[in-house]
């Protein structure tokens, strides 16, 4: 059992620390990305562009688990580490027992509502006749698996800002192998197709939330999870929601946006256009994943400090989780637009009006991927210092009031360049948004220019 007097946020220079927190959730976001790609590489392969489709229109349903996830888990983790850097540990046990049982209500209530209305949500989603028995197929056996993820990922932010970073990056690498190992066998060995990257999928849940759970029940946390801490208490309910409004307002609108996307996709590029945009979507995934773990491991260190009234240190997280953010992107910018016909006939090399439409679209995706970190780490900063509304306006400018309406308006002029545009110009109007609300934060602590120490 941990040392309670140690504590995992001070005797370590900033750089280390933010090393230490970040480089565990960026290694396990990005095994989980690469999972979501492989998995798609199986699927394009041996079922073809209409089971890649499939899949992408179970994307919106994903990210309302998501949503949920981080409404409980990310909300109530900020409060989590707010009350450690106050020392407060009887309050901060309470919030780790009411975010498992939120987590736990929440995810169970979705999974079911799923099920009861299967078919009339997988239409809603846009999937046609064409494709909607790829996507019942998958959706029928992978929703077990989502309401495990919403459930273990939420708790893992927990294991990471108690001072356990490898412990949550394990997390996320033993379900991402088990779906690297069991979706081949699955899927080519069983010949069960599409079915079988779904189960390969709650395999590794299953295993990733037994993980989770055996460590918050034993003795290799100090912040346990006891029945005498489980029930809800009002404050800390409302004050975990609030907090995390911002996570789950960007997850629920993206969620939103994707099902608007899926029928303008359907409506001027067919399934074909849905395919070619799951493609890039997963490649972009494994590019972005990496800012929201450099973020997940800066947010604890701010939270801390914040609530430890070390103004400057906070400030100074953020600042080398938007430089470090930055240079992930760069490099992956650079990459797509050098190599993204390759990368995309690595789905399936034989279609070759598939591969010509991914590459088109992962080039215009990725145009301004070098700023996406400034947006992704303001949000966060927010969100740790516990100013939900600035962080939820912030993920809210971009996923409503910017991308929803451009997705509407743009293809009536540019067909579907358009639909692919719309991203990229919300990007760009939002990241000026989270830098003037940046430097009004910084300039009420301080400092003038953000982007120096």
């Amino acid at each position: 059992m941990p040392s309670v007097t140690k504590n995992p946020f001070k005797d370590k220079k900033l750089s280390a620390l933010l090393i230490k927190f970040s480089a565990p959730a960026v290694a396990g976001m990005f095994v989980n990305a690469l999972y979501n790609i492989i998995s798609r590489i199986y699927v394009g392969q041996d079922v073809g562009a209409d089971g890649l489709a499939g899949i992408t229109i179970l994307f919106p349903l994903g990210m309302i688990y998501m949503g949920f996830s981080a409404l409980i888990g990310v909300g109530s983790n900020a409060l989590f580490s707010i009350r450690l850097g106050e020392k407060r540990t009887l309050e901060a046990h309470r919030i780790l027992g009411n975010g498992f049982v939120m987590l736990s209500l929440v995810s169970t209530a979705l999974t079911l509502l799923a099920y009861l209305f299967l078919d009339p949500f997988l239409s809603l989603l846009g999937a046609d006749p064409q494709i909607l028995p790829y996507a019942k197929d998958y959706a029928s056996v992978v929703l077990p698996g989502y309401m495990l993820f919403g459930i273990g990922a939420g708790m893992n932010h927990f294991i990471r800002s108690s001072g356990r970073p490898k412990t949550a990056m394990a997390t996320q690498f033993i379900g991402a192998f088990i779906n690297l190992a069991l979706g081949p066998v699955f899927i080519f060995g069983l010949h069960w197709g599409i079915r079988g990257a779904a189960a390969a999928t709650v395999c590794g849940q299953l295993v990733s939330f037994a993980w989770v759970m055996l460590f918050f029940t034993s003795k290799r946390s100090f912040y346990r999870l006891r029945l005498k801490y489980c029930a809800l208490k009002k404050h800390i309910v409302w004050g975990s929601m609030a907090i995390g409004f911002s996570q789950f307002a960007f997850q629920l609108a993206s969620s939103f946006l994707n099902v608007i996307l899926n029928h303008a996709l359907l409506r001027y590029g067919g399934n074909l256009a849905i395919s070619a945009v799951g493609i890039a979507v997963s490649v972009n995934t494994l590019i972005v994943m990496p800012l929201f773990g450099i973020s997940q491991g800066a947010q604890p260190l701010i939270g801390y400090n914040y609530g430890a009234r070390k103004f400057s240190t906070a400030i100074h997280t953020l600042k080398m989780a938007i430089r470090w953010g930055t240079v992930i992107t760069t490099v992956g910018f650079v990459f797509i637009e050098l190599f993204a016909v390759q990368v995309a006939s690595v789905f399936n090399a034989q279609d070759t009006a598939l591969i010509t439409l991914s590459a088109r679209v992962l080039r215009i995706f990725n145009i301004l991927l070098p700023i996406i970190a400034l947006q992704v780490m303001a949000t966060s900063f927010f969100q740790a210092i516990n100013q939900p509304l600035k962080a939820a306006f912030l993920s809210l400018s971009r996923q409503v009031l910017l991308v929803l309406p451009l997705v509407l308006i743009l293809p009536l002029f540019l067909g579907l360049d358009g639909v692919f545009l719309a991203p990229v110009v919300a990007d760009a109007i939002s990241t000026i948004i989270a830098v003037y609300l940046l430097q009004r934060f910084f300039v009420q602590h301080g400092q003038t220019l953000w982007f120096k120490k």
